[in-house]
């Protein structure tokens, strides 16, 4: 063992291995290890998830990361211009084979706008609480829509989430799962979330308030979830009109809500 090359391990092998290791890793890192090495990194395939989400230094990140690479790169001093520059940098990485976008609070409209058209094969995007705090987050809508093959969002703390949903039951015919984080679901939200009704599956709502009228809506509209969690949700009881609503979901956890 002592003897063995890592640069000669089998590219294939290598590749798999880089894959698992996020952005700063593969910038800064492994192509610091030998040429081999660097080429691997250079594989798409080590692209399809991009979490821009963990490099950013934020308190309200969970668990807090503290990256000395934003430090050195200077990117959330709000130079916009240098946001965009590493976002297409790291997105051209993939060579449009991302599945995978985790968005941080540095997006841009413009960035945005260029992750819609060079990552087509999206299937996963998390759109974390630091981005829907900027005005950015307002722009999210004009763009979902481009994700065709969409099938999973998660988001936390949207004030216009039926405005993000209406162009995915219009153009992500794959959608299947929403999570949803410290929102509250108003009347306008679980009409958007209804009009999913062919395609949702799955629908987590985490720490949300929304009335029981809008918990009843969901069920009544969404007869094809097999999993619905409301866990510690407020604004509603569960009785036994909602329990025989959600007769048919084969897991429906509803631990902590309240009234």
């Amino acid at each position: 063992m002592g003897n063995r090359r890592w640069e000669e391990l089998n590219q294939d092998c290598l590749v798999e291995v880089l894959r698992k290791l996020d952005i700063e890793s593969l910038l800064t890192n492994i192509p610091l290890v030998c040429k081999s090495w660097y080429n691997a990194s250079l594989d798409p395939k080590c692209w399809k998830c991009l979490n821009f989400h963990e490099l950013a230094s934020s308190p309200y990140l969970r668990p807090p990361y503290d990256s000395p690479f934003f430090d050195d790169f200077n990117i959330l001093n709000g130079n916009n211009d240098l946001a965009n520059a590493f976002i297409k940098f790291v997105v051209d990485r993939s060579q449009r084979c991302a599945t995978t976008l985790v968005i941080a609070g540095f997006f841009t409209q413009q960035s945005l706008e260029y992750v819609s058209q060079e990552c087509p094969e999206l299937k996963c995007l998390n759109i974390p609480m630091e981005f829907m705090f900027g005005e950015e987050g307002q722009h999210l809508s004009k763009f979902i829509g481009s994700w065709v093959n969409l099938e999973l969002l998660s988001i936390e703390i949207c004030y216009y989430l039926n405005q993000i949903l209406t162009p995915i039951s219009t153009h992500c015919h794959k959608f299947q799962a929403l999570c949803c984080r410290e929102i509250q679901i108003r009347d306008e939200d679980a009409m958007a979330i209804v009009k999913l009704e062919q395609k949702i599956k799955y629908l987590r709502l985490s720490s949300c308030r929304l009335s029981r009228e809008n918990v009843v809506m969901i069920l009544k509209g969404c007869r094809h979830l097999e999993l619905l969690i409301m866990r510690y949700c407020s604004g509603f009881n569960v009785d036994d009109e909602i329990l025989k609503l959600a007769s048919h979901i084969k897991t429906f956890d509803y631990q902590g809500t309240y009234a």
